[in-house]
C-alpha cells in the first residue's frame, strides 16, 4: 500500500510540473494554445491518481473489515 501512495506522490509532482507553465505561459499570452501531448500526458497522470487512489480506497476497506472481524471474535 505504500508502494501506491508514493506512486500517487510521484505523479502528482510531474502533473504540477505540467500544469504550472502552460497555465503562466496562457496567462501571459492570449494567443498561447496548449500542446496536445500535454494535454495527453496530463490526462494520463490524472488517471494514474484516480486509478491509485481508488486501490487504496478499496484496500483500506477491506483492511478495516478485516480487523472489525478480529475485533467482534
Amino acid at each position: 500500500m505504500k508502494k501506491l501512495g508514493f506512486l500517487r506522490l510521484f505523479t502528482c509532482l510531474p502533473l504540477i510540473a505540467l500544469i504550472l507553465p502552460n497555465v503562466t505561459e496562457s496567462l501571459m499570452n492570449p494567443n498561447y494554445k496548449v500542446p496536445l501531448l500535454h494535454v495527453i500526458i496530463a490526462a494520463a497522470l490524472v488517471a494514474v491518481i484516480g486509478i491509485c487512489s481508488v486501490i487504496i480506497y478499496y484496500l483500506q476497506k477491506q483492511e478495516l473489515k478485516v480487523q472489525y472481524q478480529r475485533n467482534k471474535n
